[in-house]
Order: C-alpha cells, then structure tokens, then sequence
C-alpha cells in the first residue's frame, strides 16, 4: 500500500488527525482506586513472563500447580518482572470462562502483590467481554486484549471493539496487535493504538509488527507515557535500544535471570551483551520449543516438570512431546534451567 494510498484509507477510516473515530457508549472509564496507571505502566516495564497453563493428568485445570508456578517467580525473581497468564502460549482458546476466571485468581493469589498479573482476553466480542470483567474481579492488574479472532477486520472495527472492551472495565490494558490468522501486520495499526491510548487505562501495546515503524509513530507516548512491549527475543534485539521498555519472553519460567539480564543491557543499548546472552544463556533452554513442530508449549511444559513444577499436557490442537523426546527436553532442562 502506497503512502498515498494508506492515508486515504486511514482519512476513509476516521483516524487521521482531525478525524477521530466516535467513542463507543459508556465512554473514559475512571480507573479504580490505588495504583495509578502511569504507575502500572512503569511497574510492567522489564520481563513479561508469558506461563504455560498447567493442567492435571486427566486434563483438567491445575489450579494449584499454576498458583505455584507463579509464586515460584514471587518467591525468587519477582524484580522487574510481570507474570502473564493465559494468552497464546497458555492456551487461551481451549479455555471455558469459568476456568479462565479461576486461573486469573491463581495468577493473582500466586503473585501477592509482588509482581504485576496480567491476563489474555480474546475470542467473540461478547465472550471477550465476559472475560475481561472476570479478570477485574480476580483482582489481576491489566489485560492483554488481543485483536478480534475471525472475519476481515477493518480499523474501525477494531478500534470499536477494542474500545468496547476496555471501557467495560476500569483496569489496565495492553492492546495485543497479535490475532492469528494475518500474515502481514495491517499499516492502520499505529493511528488505532494512538486513538485507542486516549482512554485512561489503555497503558501499552504488544508490537507484534517485528520492527521499529509502529513504536516509532507513537512519538512522544513512548516510552514514558505509554509501553511500549517487544515480541520475543528477536525483535528485542532491535526494539529494546530503540525505545521498547518490555518484551515478552517464553522461556522466562525456565530462565529468568537470563531473561532479565538480556533485558536490562537491550534498555542500555548494550547489543553485542544482549546477544551473548542470547546465544549462551538463553537460545540453548528455548530448544525445549523447537526440537519438532507443535512444541511450543508442550516442550516448557515437560521442561517444568522435569525441575518439579506443574506442566501436565496439552489441549488440542496443541501437540504433545513424543515420549521418545521427553529425555532429550530434561537432558536440556538439566543443563540450562535456572533456579
């Protein structure tokens, strides 16, 4: 799409300047009491600890096992890090409502208070809805809201129902540019982030573009007004010295402080640091995802039960780790987890 041709999609749309989109009913929710957004936001900055979800032999949520899984972290390496439950890597959509509540209470009662809880929400609008006031009630501190699953969306749809949910709640919330079935990451997104990050309690986004181009045209919001969230070691690399101030890591529950400490030089702009980190310390535990294809979650999870924390199997259509695997998955555990 050329230049030309983006800003009369955008003008169509309603989200250049001087054509914002209309604010959907119910309007700027008050945020609630105690810690304040601009609080939340700094307090989210360094690791996103993205937890599998465990769940029990016979396939039922592990309730106990994720409460402990999280006050693992509490426990040892709660700093400059924010647990977050329940998005693609925990298995979101194989999730009912009552068990997406109940590992948001899990989340909560695991973290006490000594790292920020943040929770996925996807799915159907109203669905969606659902389970963001369910996690305002298990008390965690904000949502990943990610991008409407299914149809074509344009910017004003996602906008509206971006908006939608985020109103209906008075918690914060991170927009998740991520919703799984596009290839390319469509040019509307930074004009949607900026119209979207009027209301109070929309505090940062997950930049699933790979590059530079969507934190770069937020401009004076980044990065002490809003978050800007790095996807995945690789494009921390590169989005860290540039102005991200937290990025998602899988491997965060295996090993942390190597996670911690690629973070802390990516914000110093230490790049030959962070890489020797990445290449020593925490490329060779993220193999536990990628020995075969469909690993993902199921690797950490055999990972984490090899060092007696709760993983359980997956929910289809997750893959399951071939039993000829597991010892290949300890063997690297052993070797490369921390504790």
């Amino acid at each position: 799409m050329t230049d030309t041709n983006r800003r009369q999609f955008l003008k169509t749309a309603g989200l250049l300047a001087g054509g914002t989109l209309a604010a959907s009913p119910g309007c700027s929710p008050t945020p609630a009491p105690g810690r304040s957004m601009e609080e939340l936001a700094r307090a989210c900055r360094g690791v996103h600890n993205f937890l599998t979800t465990p769940f029990l032999p016979d396939g039922a949520l592990d309730v106990e096992g994720l409460r402990g899984n999280v006050a693992y972290h509490a426990d040892r390496h709660p700093e400059d890090m924010t647990i977050v439950v329940t998005c693609n890597l925990g298995e979101l959509f194989s999730l009912d409502l009552g068990e997406h509540r109940a590992a948001g209470r899990a989340a909560v009662e695991g973290a006490r208070g000594r790292m920020p809880v943040i929770q996925g929400v996807a799915g159907g609008y109203q669905l969606t809805l659902e389970m963001a006031r369910n996690a305002e009630r298990a008390g965690v501190d904000a949502l990943m809201l990610f991008a409407p699953p299914y149809g074509s969306p344009t910017a004003r749809g996602v906008y509206e129902y971006m908006h939608r949910v985020a109103t209906a709640v008075r918690m914060g919330v991170f927009v998740n540019m991520w919703h799984g079935y596009a290839v390319a990451v469509e040019d509307y997104w930074p004009q949607v982030i900026r119209e979207l990050a009027r209301l109070p309690n929309v505090i940062g986004f997950q930049d699933a573009s790979g590059g530079l181009q969507v934190g770069h045209s937020l401009g004076e919001l980044i990065p002490d007004r809003f978050l800007w969230i790095a996807r995945g070691e690789g494009h921390a690399v590169k989005a860290l010295p540039a102005g991200a101030r937290a990025y998602t890591a899988a491997v965060a529950c295996l090993a942390p402080k190597a996670c911690r400490d690629f973070w802390k030089n990516g914000t110093a702009g230490n790049l030959s640091e962070m890489n020797e980190i990445l290449e020593q310390r925490i490329s060779p535990m993220a193999a536990v995802r990628s020995l075969r294809p469909g690993y993902s979650a199921a690797g950490i999870k055999v990972a984490l039960e090899t060092l007696g924390r709760a993983g359980g199997p997956t929910r289809p259509p997750m893959g399951q780790v071939a039993a000829a695997d597991r010892p290949r998955i300890e063997g690297l555990a052993g070797r490369h987890a921390e504790t």
